[in-house]
C-alpha cells in the first residue's frame, strides 16, 4: 500500500476505536429519557465534541438525531478531504444515500400536504454538498411538483413513473420509490467500482457491496412473500437486481420459509452467518451478519478503499442503534428489550 493508503487505513482503524461499546449501550439502554440520553453521549470520545454546546435538559430527539448525523457526516468530510486514494471516489456516494433519504422524505410530506414538515427536519449540512435543491423540496405542493424540482438530477428518471402513477391515483407507492432510487444508487456505485478500481482490491470491494445487496434482498424477499405469498416470480420482480450469492435457488428457498431459524439455516448454507444468537427479526439477523462481516473486515483488509467503507457502514449502523434507543426509551420500554433490537 501506498503511505496514502497506509494513512487512510490507520485512521479508520483510529475512528472504530472511538466506537460505542456493548457497555456504553447497556448504559444508554437503562436510561429514562433523552436528556439523559444525550449527557450520557456527551461523555463518549465518540460524540463528545459534536454535543459540548448541546444542554441535554433543552435538546429534544429531533435536534439529538440531527447533531448525531452531522458529527458522522463530518467524520466522512474528513476522509474527503484527507484522503488522495480511489476510496476518495466514494464521498459522492455517501452523498447519494443521504440525498435519497431526503428525497423519500420529502415525497412523504408532499403526499401528506405537509411539505414544512419536511424543511423543519432537513440537514443544512448537506445542501453545500449535494447536486439537489433540497429547500425547493420543502416548497413543493404536490408529487408533481416535487418531480419537477429534481429534474435535471439522475433521480428524476427514476422517480418519474412512479410519482406521476401516485399523482394519478392519490396513492404513493412509498416502497417502489425507494426501490428505483436504491436500484439507481447501486448501479451508479458499482459501475464506479468497476471504472476506478482494479485487481483483488476492485473484487474485494464488489464483494463488500454486493453482500450488502445480498441482505438487502433478503429482508425484501422476506417482506415481500409475506405480501405475495407463493409467488416466487412477482417476488423476485422486486428485488435489487444484483446479488453474490444469493442465486435464484436461493431465493427459492427462501421464499419457501417462514420460520426465522429457518431463514437463518438458509442463510449459513449459502455462506452468511452471525456470531450471535438469531435474533427475532429477519432484519436484525441480516444486520448482524452484515455486522460481523465488516467488523472482521476492517480489522483485516489490506484495502484502504475497503476499510473505508466497512468504516461507513459501521457508522451508520451506530447511528441507526442510537435511534432505536432513544425511541425505545420513549416508548417505555425495559432496557433488555431495548438491547435486544440493537444491532451489537
Amino acid at each position: 500500500m501506498s503511505f496514502s493508503s497506509n494513512a487512510v487505513t490507520a485512521k479508520a482503524r483510529a475512528v472504530l476505536g472511538r466506537s460505542l461499546t456493548a457497555e456504553d449501550y447497556t448504559l444508554l439502554a437503562a436510561k429514562e429519557n433523552v436528556p439523559d440520553v444525550c449527557a450520557y453521549l456527551k461523555q463518549t470520545a465518540r460524540y463528545g465534541k459534536a454535543l459540548a454546546a448541546v444542554n441535554p435538559q433543552t435538546v429534544h430527539r429531533g435536534q439529538l438525531e440531527a447533531v448525531l448525523r452531522r458529527s458522522v457526516f463530518d467524520i466522512f468530510e474528513s476522509f474527503h478531504r484527507f484522503d488522495f486514494t480511489e476510496s476518495k471516489n466514494y464521498f459522492k456516494y455517501i452523498v447519494m444515500q443521504l440525498e435519497i433519504e431526503q428525497i423519500l422524505a420529502a415525497i412523504q410530506c408532499a403526499a401528506a400536504g405537509n411539505p414544512d414538515t419536511y424543511i423543519a427536519a432537513m440537514p443544512m449540512f448537506l445542501t453545500e454538498h449535494s447536486n439537489v435543491d433540497l429547500p425547493a423540496l420543502g416548497t413543493a405542493g404536490s408529487l408533481v411538483e416535487t418531480l419537477h424540482i429534481l429534474d435535471g438530477t439522475p433521480y428524476f428518471s427514476a422517480l418519474k413513473e412512479p410519482l406521476i402513477t401516485a399523482a394519478e391515483t392519490g396513492k404513493l407507492d412509498v416502497c417502489e420509490c425507494e426501490r428505483q432510487l436504491y436500484r439507481l444508487y447501486y448501479m451508479r456505485l458499482l459501475k464506479m467500482i468497476e471504472k476506478n478500481f482494479k485487481g483483488s482490491e476492485k473484487k474485494e470491494l464488489k464483494r463488500a457491496v454486493l453482500r450488502g445487496i445480498d441482505m438487502e434482498n433478503t429482508v425484501l424477499l422476506h417482506r415481500y412473500t409475506m405480501f405475495f405469498g407463493d409467488d416466487t416470480e412477482s417476488v423476485k420482480k422486486e428485488l435489487l437486481p444484483f446479488k453474490y450469492r444469493l442465486s435464484g435457488e436461493a431465493v427459492e428457498r427462501l421464499a419457501a420459509e417462514r420460520d426465522i431459524n429457518r431463514i437463518a439455516a438458509e442463510l449459513d448454507n449459502i455462506g452468511y452467518r452471525t456470531s450471535s444468537d438469531v435474533p427475532e427479526t429477519v432484519e436484525l439477523l441480516t444486520e448482524r451478519i452484515s455486522l460481523d462481516y465488516l467488523h472482521k473486515t476492517l480489522r483485516l483488509s489490506q484495502s484502504s478503499s475497503v476499510v473505508y467503507f466497512a468504516l461507513t457502514e459501521l457508522l451508520e449502523i451506530e447511528l441507526k442503534n442510537i435511534k432505536t434507543l432513544i425511541e425505545g426509551i420513549r416508548y417505555g420500554l425495559d432496557g433488555s428489550v431495548i438491547l435486544n433490537m440493537l444491532v451489537i
